[in-house]
């Protein structure tokens, strides 16, 4: 008589040591992966702008001129705080820019009683101390005419800003005797660039 034949019992393989590490090897490779990324292209944190130039006298930033400007259409506040002003010079009025919707563009108009020259050689300084990348400065006969500053900068929200000033011409008064008055328009003009 033939006995039956019994089911196969499943045998017990030991797990491959190979096959085991695979997973915690695809595991370390992925965040080697993303920290090298990470080291690579990630950004830093946005470093301070430098106090202005003592040289020139007081001065102060457009912190205070964009305190009133939406959040969303004013420049981030590394921005704000590396545009400076003589101190002498006040805000007349907010110009229309007409520019782009979706890019936000500031422009101001200040009146300084400081002369053409002071206010030319305090923006050739001033632009570079506080980290602008200066493309162009020459005549314009834009915002009525004067010399002309475009530079550049990275803002901490992830965009290029671009700045134009313009130095009017200065000006002068008399007020009935004695020494005349002296004004000068400066503009500055904000915007977000769209690239680098």
């Amino acid at each position: 008589m033939v006995e039956p034949e019994l089911p196969k019992r499943p045998s017990f393989q030991p797990t491959s040591i190979r096959l085991a590490a695979i997973v915690p090897i695809i595991a370390v490779g992925t965040l080697g992966f993303f920290l090298a990324i990470e080291i690579i292209f990630g950004g830093s944190t946005p470093t301070q702008p430098k106090a202005p130039l003592s040289a020139f006298g007081p001065t102060r930033d457009l912190q205070a001129t964009y305190a009133s400007v939406d959040p969303i259409n004013a420049p981030p506040k590394d921005i704000q705080r590396s545009v400076f002003l003589p101190a002498a010079c006040v805000g007349t009025k907010v110009i229309p820019t007409g520019g782009d919707a979706t890019r936000p563009s500031l422009a101001n108009e200040f009146v300084c009683s400081s002369s053409t020259g002071f206010l030319q050689a305090f923006y050739r300084a001033q632009l570079r101390h506080s980290g602008w990348k200066v493309f162009s400065q020459g005549m314009t006969n834009h915002d009525g005419g004067g010399t002309a500053y475009l530079a550049q900068k990275a803002g901490s929200d992830g965009f290029y800003w671009q700045l134009g000033v313009v130095v009017g011409r200065t000006s002068y008064s008399s007020n009935g005797g004695g020494v005349p008055t002296q004004s000068t328009k400066v503009t500055i003009r904000l915007f977000q660039s769209s690239s680098s």
